[in-house]
């Protein structure tokens, strides 16, 4: 670990994307940090699939330090494949679209596990932490506690949540629970599913994309992406999902029909697409059909005054996957974070840092509210077969082609 020569001690709550830029984003400022996460070890829950990294140079802003960014290319989730990342977006009127990983549009698509392993380098993480309350000290004062369900606790001068859409340390900032926080989303993850590929398959659809697809039809919008590559290149680990704006509710089929059933209304969701584009769910066995997922965002609005506790990421402006941006806004927020930090770092009992972290909160939450207004503005003009603006994926402008194009192979 890094040496540590500021007054500040933060606590990290959450050891997702957020929390671990943050985490090193302190070590390299020598700031003393203790990093917290709810899960009992990294193997606990499913990581999550792949992540589109917008021109990482930018996006991580020099805020870590050089054995973790020297090392974010081994993320990628192509690997041992020497292909460069590319989504592609396919069109109601038949065009199609392109952002590829160049020189002058930067960007990776990184396995999530892989990403967390390269960010986690000499952090010590305290797994099985759950927060349960925290207690800020008298004013005047630069203490903050927080306390966790096995009954320990920590005190630090700082605390961050970023411990995702439900947070347990949001409802100490806003006073409010997250039932009167989060809105569900009006568009859901109908079904959503896994499949393996072999070589043959998986070169398929690497013609498609490289990374990962979005199809635009009529009704719904069908995403279909690689997570990752076989360590020696002979099959490719695929998810896709169909979307739709519907109520999912309790007596939905989603919920109350089997996984068979869900395969098959999948299958004839889908048929109409060429056959390409239909290949994943096509090669989808039953035991890879996983549960609806219920998208959840919301636009935060009343915040009561921050004093030693703030929230990054989805803690902070929970948004839906809609436009793969909630990472992205996490790693911005910790880079800011870390910045405003390091340089208030012997300020720890200074008004001015309470502040500065109260002046950033809002900035997180306004920008993190343009682009859940944005989210759900794409999603219902896609629906209605219109356009918003010029495309936009992994922070570039979209390339439009008149017809889609097989990608180049050589691999």
């Amino acid at each position: 670990m890094a040496q540590h020569n500021s007054d500040l001690h933060v606590l990290i709550i959450g050891a997702g994307l957020g929390g671990l830029t943050l985490a090193q984003g302190l070590r390299k400022q020598g700031i003393s940090f203790e990093l917290f996460e709810r899960d009992a070890s990294a193997e606990a829950r499913g990581q999550g699939y792949a992540v589109g990294l917008h021109d990482p140079e930018k996006l991580f802003g020099g805020s870590l330090p050089d054995d973790v960014f020297s090392s974010l290319r081994s993320s990628c989730h192509l690997l041992p494949l020497q292909l460069p990342s590319c989504v592609a977006m396919f069109f109601p009127d038949g065009r199609a679209g392109y952002v590829t990983d160049s020189p002058e549009t930067p960007c990776i698509r990184a396995h999530r596990l892989r990403l967390r392993q390269v960010l986690a380098h000499d952090v010590d993480i305290q797994w099985g932490k759950k927060a349960q309350k925290i207690e800020e000290s008298e004013e005047g004062e630069d203490r903050v506690t927080v306390w966790f369900e096995d009954g320990t606790h920590a005190v630090g001068s700082v605390v961050v949540g970023a411990d995702g859409t439900f947070s347990a340390v949001r409802p100490h900032v806003l006073q409010k629970p997250n039932s009167e926080v989060l809105e569900v989303s009006t568009y859901a993850t109908i079904t959503m599913g896994e499949c393996r590929l072999n070589r043959a398959d998986m070169e398929s659809q690497l013609q498609l994309a490289y990374s990962c697809f979005v199809s635009f039809e009529r009704d719904f919008v069908f995403f279909s992406g690689l997570n990752r590559v076989g360590d020696d290149g002979s099959y490719g680990d695929y998810y896709w999902m169909t979307i739709e704006s519907q109520d999912v509710g309790d007596d939905h089929w989603v919920k109350t029909g089997t996984a068979e059933e869900r395969l098959r209304k999948s299958k004839e969701r889908v048929q109409a697409l060429d056959p390409k584009r239909r290949l994943t769910v096509e090669k989808t066995e039953v035991e890879g059909m996983k549960k609806v997922t219920t998208w959840y965002d919301a636009l935060i609005e009343d915040i009561p005054p921050i004093n030693r506790v703030i929230l990054i990421g989805d803690a902070a402006h929970p948004m839906t996957p809609s436009r793969g941006e909630g990472a992205i806004y996490a790693i911005r927020d910790a880079v800011g974070l870390s910045k405003l930090l390091a340089e208030n770092k012997h300020q720890s009992s200074d008004d001015t840092l309470r502040h500065k972290m109260d002046e950033y909160q809002r900035k997180m939450v306004n920008e993190g509210s343009e682009s859940i207004l944005m989210a759900r503005q794409v999603m219902k003009k896609a629906r209605q077969r219109e356009t918003v603006g010029k495309p936009m994926a992994w922070g570039h402008e979209v390339t439009i082609v008149d017809e889609p194009r097989a990608l180049p192979l050589n691999i």
